[in-house]
């Protein structure tokens, strides 16, 4: 890569997943290529956002630079990487979505329930696989998680080299999926200069149980159960699901399963060969009431306590052909996510009082291993990766501060690690890392069902420009035959700055504000348009106040033509 394009600097800007579980998003960008890393979504609190499903990231900066997206990398098929990728879609053209095989049919079939998109076309990945655009190349290492074919990213760009963990975990006992050791070893040996890691396990010690072991515990529970059994467990864990189904058979129980993503999860994964299973062994969910109680197992969604979820619906009576009854045991194969707690005991509480005894993980009974990396196996690769910095992603505040406590217990010291925000753009230039004072603009953007809920987003976006940066109003009186404006603007400002304490910063706003509207009216021949002047104030306010008092006020221009 040439001397020239070393000049320009290469920017990361997070869109989503940092201080929050969900919205996983990040911008790769130098010069006239951008390139994406997953669009995943933030599940709504239903009791808080009546009518919003679903919170994405917001994709202004990305449809003003839509002609520099080389593509969408798309680290692995969850839904808080891939549930953005519909709405993405309906506002910009991709043209490339990258993924390994299980991850494209995944997507793929997800976009088949969406109209009005935009064009886009994928290519399946692999492990071997190197993409090269006009500034970057880009190579892929495997890593274990909880749904098969994940990866991570080794990435070169003009200014330095920068790896993304995408989500990870380390299990000895796997496999199939197990994380590349040797890859990642071979990626560290190359002077990486920055880390992307994910904290979201960071605040648990040690190494977290291996899948193996879970299965061996379920094989137990499920081999004792005397009556019918309910296993509800993340519907990616597909190796999980397939060693369920195993043992399953063994018992002489037939399967039955309930819930949509389980059942698409589950079609997907053997149309790309992931699982191996008969269909002989598989019954409706209507057929449930013909079967024995102990010669039938239920798979089923609803481990977070989703009220639309087929555990949650059989819980309250709801569901059309399987109710509780006295003697039924539900096995939890799960963890609720952080915002989940409530809605899960809600649900435990309701199967409790329909007569089923319920499992859960414990410490003494483990049915349920982490897909993520806990401290000693973010250690683990960040010594295996050595980056010269670290910035944390995919994670809740704690975790991220989590990140750095680990890091700092390894040697690393507090000049390596990086902590930033959503939007907040982050240069790379010839190896140094720095995080800057610019952000691109952020807020939550809701999901009603398939569609954008624009109202409901307009309004909390200015809510919080209000709460969090005040607004400010500007009255410009204006002769547009003489290109002249009449007297000095009148501004006001509330929530923002005490304006009568800084009476120097307001008069340079209002003298900037008159000079650069005369400016351009003296640029052009024709009267200057409303909306001209409206960027004008924005732009010069934004300036000014961002520059000295670090705030983005709401600005509100009023026009009279004198």
């Amino acid at each position: 890569m040439s001397d020239d394009l070393n000049k320009k600097l290469t920017k990361i800007i997070p869109l989503g997943g940092i201080e929050e579980i969900g919205k996983n998003m990040t911008i790769i960008e130098h010069d006239d290529e951008i390139f994406i890393v997953d669009c995943g979504i933030k599940f709504a609190d239903e009791n808080v956002l009546f009518g919003v499903n679903a919170i994405i990231c917001p994709f202004d900066y990305l449809i003003a630079n839509e002609h520099k997206i080389v593509g969408l990398f798309v680290t692995h098929a969850h839904e808080d990487h891939i549930g953005g990728i519909p709405y993405l879609l309906k506002s910009i053209n991709i043209p490339k979505i990258y993924g390994f095989k299980l991850t494209t049919l995944i997507i793929a079939k997800k976009l088949r329930e969406h109209k009005d998109l935009k064009t886009y076309e994928f290519e399946v990945i692999d492990d071997n696989s190197e993409i090269k655009t006009k500034h970057f190349k880009i190579n892929f290492y495997r890593v274990c998680h909880s749904i098969p074919d994940c990866f991570g990213l080794f990435i070169e760009t003009p200014n330095g080299k920068v790896v993304h963990t995408g989500d990870f975990r380390f299990d000895l006992l796997a496999q199939g999926d197990e994380t590349d050791i040797l890859k990642i070893a071979e990626i560290g040996r190359k002077d990486i200069d920055l880390l992307l890691c994910e904290t979201t396990n960071s605040e648990t010690r040690g190494f977290s149980s291996s899948e193996k072991n879970v299965v061996d515990e379920l094989r137990r529970i499920i081999s004792k159960a005397k009556g019918r059994v309910f296993l509800t467990t993340f519907a990616s864990q597909l190796s999980r699901i397939e060693e369920v189904i195993e043992i399953a058979i063994s018992n002489n129980r037939k399967i039955a399963l309930c819930g949509r993503s389980l059942e698409t999860n589950i079609e997907m994964a053997i149309k790309a060969n992931y699982l191996n299973i008969s269909k002989n062994s598989f019954i409706e969910p209507r057929e449930v009431k013909n079967e024995k109680p102990n010669e039938v197992i239920i798979l089923l969604t609803g481990s977070q306590g989703e009220e639309m979820a087929a555990l949650s619906q059989i819980a309250v009576g709801k569901h059309p052909w399987i109710a509780i009854q006295q003697d039924d045991m539900v096995i939890f194969s799960s963890s609720p996510i952080p915002g989940n707690f409530l809605n899960v005991e809600n649900l435990m509480n309701k199967l409790y009082k329909s007569g089923a005894e319920v499992i859960v993980n414990t410490q003494k009974q483990k049915i349920h291993a982490s897909g993520h990396a806990t401290e000693t196996e973010q250690q683990l690769l960040i010594k295996l990766i050595n980056p010269h910095y670290i910035i944390p992603i995919h994670g809740e505040y704690t975790m991220l501060k989590n990140l750095r406590k680990n890091c700092l217990g390894i040697g690393l010291t507090s000049d390596d690690f990086i902590q930033i925000s959503n939007g907040q753009i982050v240069e790379l230039d010839n190896g140094k890392v720095k995080a800057t004072d610019d952000f691109v603009d952020m807020y939550d953007v809701f999901v009603d069902g398939n569609t954008i809920n624009q109202d409901s987003t307009n309004l909390l976006k200015y809510r919080q420009i209000l709460s969090q940066d005040g607004i400010l109003n500007a009255t410009v009186l204006i002769d547009r035959r003489s290109k002249k404006i009449i007297d000095l603007p009148i501004i006001s400002i509330r929530g923002s700055f005490y304006a009568k304490s800084t009476p120097p910063l307001v008069a340079k706003i209002v003298y900037s504000i008159k000079k650069n509207i005369e400016e351009a009216m003296q640029k052009i021949s024709r009267p200057i348009e409303n909306n001209e002047i409206k960027g004008i104030v924005e732009k010069t306010t934004d300036f000014f106040i961002w520059k000295n008092k670090k705030k983005r006020p709401l600005v509100r221009t009023a026009i009279f033509d004198i």
